[in-house]
């Protein structure tokens, strides 16, 4: 393989995900962007940039099959909720045995892509995550979080203090899921592993600044009981490649799982930095080589701080 090829699909703003992938020096990768958004940051700092027309358009399908033909792409990395679920309504039109998507089964996704799917699974698992109200049954009381089921990065979610509220809300976002609200610290925890489903990464950290729904200051704590928890539920999700759990540790020591996302945190570049190169693992895999684990030690305590940059178009 003279060169890996790579999409990705939807890449916006994750400007400092993608430059992560161009560090490794062992391996030469040729990037591919395409996103809807022609104003896509992300666009400005892959080898080769496509406008795409939206997910939702009859000839999206096409598109990005004719840039994964001309491109020679090797693998496709979605890098939205809604990339993954174009991909998983149209993975046949993708069914080839060079290309690899870096993408879950159809249940796993539908699962974790529905917060009340998700929150039944918890439950039916036994993994801690916060109760699930029904409006029209009696619950222990308030403070509640209303959040809409298939929303993404924290959009549309509600706090909720009394009775009139819960009404309110109920009636006006039937689409929504009610949980009781639970203090504690935030913590994401960024997930990878190989093919063969065999963990490779999981590293904690806590979200110490959030900015419409994306962590701004995060630091990295290897808590072992939340590393045992998240194995326990990647392993149990027979997950491979890039995900991002997330979650609550209250004063008593258990950790509540959230969310799960099947694709790679927003803050995942922390964990990158801190030690656990995941892109470097990705092109090792993809280029058919072991993954070298050896060297690889987490800073623990380090601390990420993010901030906005400008990219100007001369």
């Amino acid at each position: 393989m003279k060169d890996i090829r790579v999409l990705f699909l939807a890449p916006n703003w994750r400007v400092s995900l993608l430059r992560s992938f161009k560090k490794p020096t062992a391996m030469k990768i040729f990037m591919v962007g395409a996103d809807s958004d022609s104003n896509s940051a992300a666009l400005s700092v892959v080898d080769k940039s496509y406008v795409i027309p939206k997910f939702s358009e009859t000839n999206c399908v096409e598109k990005i099959q004719a840039i994964c033909e001309k491109e020679n792409i090797h693998a496709v990395f979605p890098m939205t909720n809604k990339a993954i679920e174009f991909l998983d309504k149209n993975r046949a039109g993708f069914d080839d045995g060079d290309l690899l998507l870096y993408l879950a089964g159809h249940t796993l996704i539908e699962t974790c892509n529905d917060k009340r799917k998700l929150a039944e699974f918890f439950t039916q698992n036994n993994f801690a995550s916060p109760d699930l109200i029904d409006p029209k049954k009696p619950f222990p009381g308030f403070s509640l979080i209303a959040k809409d089921s298939c929303g993404e990065g924290g959009k549309n979610c509600f706090k909720i203090e009394d009775q009139i509220e819960l009404d309110f809300y109920s009636k006006k976002l039937p689409n929504h899921i009610f949980q009781q609200f639970v203090q504690g610290r935030e913590f994401s925890i960024d997930w990878f592993s190989d093919k063969k489903g065999l963990p490779i990464v999981i590293v904690p950290r806590e979200r110490l600044v959030v900015r419409a729904g994306e962590v701004m200051v995060s630091r990295i704590e290897q808590i072992p009981d939340i590393i045992e928890s998240a194995k326990k539920l990647g392993n149990r999700l027979q997950l491979r490649g890039p995900a991002n759990f997330q979650g609550f540790l209250q004063e008593s020591g258990e950790f509540l799982f959230t969310d799960i996302n099947l694709r790679f945190g927003s803050g995942v570049l922390h964990t990158i930095r801190a030690g656990a190169n995941i892109p470097e693992m990705i092109l090792q895999e993809l280029a058919g080589k072991p993954i070298e684990t050896k060297s690889y030690s987490i800073m623990d305590g380090s601390t990420m701080t993010r901030f906005h940059e400008a990219i100007f178009d001369s």
